[in-house]
């Protein structure tokens, strides 16, 4: 690779005109001096067209009907040529020196570059927060995505990746990644080489009522679409380990992950009948669920504590008072009042719900809600 590769930044957008003019001029405006923008429209019936025709030859345009974020990926990289690939979602956007600090801080061996993302409200007002919310991990990753399917790490647009990575990884199976397409590119870099963490943030990541965030509230549909992002990425990870001479022999690596068993234990109270997996238990989930806490390596004493006491008293509590307090079971800054009128509450007597049998199989695996800048 040159000292001064070549950078592509591929914009997905799918209806966020009203974002999507920030994304791309941050791209176009960065000091590195060999920039590509590919703008990847997945069928927008808003005014994103029209912006994008606005650039002129600023930036390559890739227009396409309505067919998800794994779509969109898939197309915005056979149409850049960059040595290092970053894919911004159209509601982000990157900082000037972006660039110019990741094309410092590559190595030949390196898969995938990090960095922090601010966190921005729908007007790019500051929140005060970054994204992710655990630090990075010291070292290799790979011992971690080999026993978890998973390591910490931005969403999407804070991450690029090495050309070499991408061509084993890509094309996704645009069905099973119309959205999530992130996760898995993510999930699969480190098989590829070695992952690089950049400590200070390089761009925001906002929040607003329409994407994957919590200001867009948090629903079962949510819940279960995470889910089915994580089996399929999980199954995606051991093919691929097992394709390089690394077989992956634990078993379930996804209920490694506390957050995973909390909302498979969540989608089975919430509504047996539409669960996905069928052979699910709320104890067994509830005690995965604390074995996996005090496993977890990010996770402090305090955490730990909280968790397990979680996961005794969620196969208990009543269906109604989760349905009323879901957001606070996934957003942790929402818990506090939601805590302290918890024991009152559980004094009441549960309303009385239907119930209904659970079904001797579940419905396929398959994500389907929109998410970010694809549906």
């Amino acid at each position: 690779m040159q000292s001064q590769p070549l950078i592509s930044i591929v914009i997905n957008n799918y209806n966020y005109g009203r974002f999507l003019r920030r994304a791309v001029d941050s791209a176009l405006h960065q000091s590195h001096p060999r920039i590509e923008v590919v703008v990847v429209d997945d069928g927008s019936t808003d005014d994103s067209p029209e912006i994008i025709a606005s650039y002129g030859d600023r930036c390559t345009a890739v227009f396409g009907e309505n067919r998800g974020q794994g779509a969109a990926y898939n197309a915005g990289f056979r149409a850049c040529h960059g040595d290092i690939i970053l894919f911004l979602d159209s509601d982000d956007i990157l900082y000037r020196e972006a660039a110019a600090t990741l094309a410092r801080a590559w190595r030949p061996d390196t898969a995938k570059a990090q960095f922090p993302l601010d966190v921005i409200d729908a007007c790019g007002r500051p929140l005060g927060h970054r994204m992710p919310n655990l630090p990075f991990a010291d070292g290799a990753v790979l011992p971690l995505l080999l026993s978890y399917g998973y390591y910490p790490s931005p969403p999407g647009s804070g991450n690029a990746f090495s050309r070499r990575a991408l061509e084993r990884i890509l094309p996704l199976d645009e069905e099973t990644w119309r959205v999530g397409s992130d996760g898995i590119v993510i999930g699969l870099a480190p098989l590829y080489g070695e992952v690089v963490s950049i400590r200070e943030p390089l761009g925001a990541y906002r929040h607003h009522d329409s994407n994957h965030s919590e200001a867009s509230g948090t629903s079962l549909a949510k819940i279960r679409r995470d889910l089915a992002n994580e089996i399929n990425r999980e199954q995606a990870i051991r093919a691929h380990a097992a394709a390089l001479g690394r077989p992956i022999a634990s078993q379930a690596m996804s209920l490694r992950i506390p957050g995973h068993c909390k909302g498979r234990l969540l989608s089975l109270r919430l509504d047996p009948a539409g669960h996905p997996f069928p052979a699910d238990r709320a104890a067994v989930l509830a005690l995965a669920g604390i074995v996996a806490c005090w496993r977890f390596p990010h996770h402090t004493l305090a955490k730990r504590v909280a968790a397990s006491f979680a996961f005794a008293v969620l196969p208990f509590l009543p269906r109604g008072w989760l349905q009323r307090n879901l957001e606070a079971m996934i957003v942790a800054r929402r818990r506090g009042p939601v805590l302290r009128r918890l024991l009152p509450e559980l004094l009441e007597p549960e309303p009385v719900l239907a119930r209904v049998a659970k079904p001797a199989a579940g419905p396929p695996i398959r994500a389907g809600v929109r998410s970010r800048g694809s549906s």
